[in-house]
């Protein structure tokens, strides 16, 4: 498959698990993931757009935060249209959690589920460019702690494991539930303390 091709399957195919995504992703493109926030936050106003069409008026908000998705627009179209509906001094967040394979069972997990080496992997300190000023970046360490079942939904609302065929799936989540069972380091049967670090981007919009 073209990498183009890949990547518009990977970046749409979110939608199809937005359920699993949001019981297993750290504490984040489709009217599923829309229906997931409504159900969070039901105060907050939710539209639908993309970051290449944001359905705002110009200058009409202070911060645009883009959390685990900015490998998925195009910056060409985005840049601008950010800083459009951007008011002066308004700023521009890039987020991405990462996790950290310091155990061997964590580098055992990357190999189940197909993440090392895939395109676009380690994309997270990203350039912003005009009219925005310099970046500043920032990595943040922390830890997440997930039930078994908790980190099988993480693995199963992960683009690459979505839009496998159904059987390389359930292959998939077998491997992982077996290796979330029977690794000596998760021994006890309590939380999985999963090392994180959170790679964060800014750029402030000159007044």
């Amino acid at each position: 498959m073209a990498f183009d091709e890949w990547h518009r399957v990977q970046a749409n195919s979110f939608g199809a698990a937005a359920d699993v995504y949001e019981r297993g992703r750290p504490p984040y493109p489709s009217a599923g993931m829309r229906e997931q926030l409504r159900r969070a936050v039901p105060e907050v106003p939710v539209v639908g757009g993309t970051a290449e069409q944001i359905p705002l008026a110009d200058g009409t908000v202070d911060v645009v935060l883009v959390a685990q998705a900015w490998h998925w627009v195009d910056p060409a179209l985005a840049v601008p249209e950010v800083a459009r509906v951007l008011a002066p001094d308004g700023r521009l967040g890039l987020l991405w959690n990462r996790r950290v394979e310091d155990e061997a069972w964590v580098a055992d997990l990357s190999t189940i589920i197909g993440s090392r080496g895939t395109p676009g992997a380690g994309r997270h300190f990203p350039d912003i460019g005009p009219p925005f000023g310099p970046v500043e970046r920032r990595s943040v360490d922390w830890v997440h702690r997930l039930s078994r079942q908790e980190m099988t939904d993480w693995v199963a609302s992960r683009s690459y494991v979505i839009t496998l065929p159904d059987e390389r799936r359930h292959d998939v989540l077998a491997q992982v539930r077996d290796l979330l069972g029977g690794h000596p380091a998760l021994a006890g049967g309590g939380d999985i303390a999963l090392n994180m670090v959170t790679r964060c981007s800014r750029a402030d919009l000159p007044g």
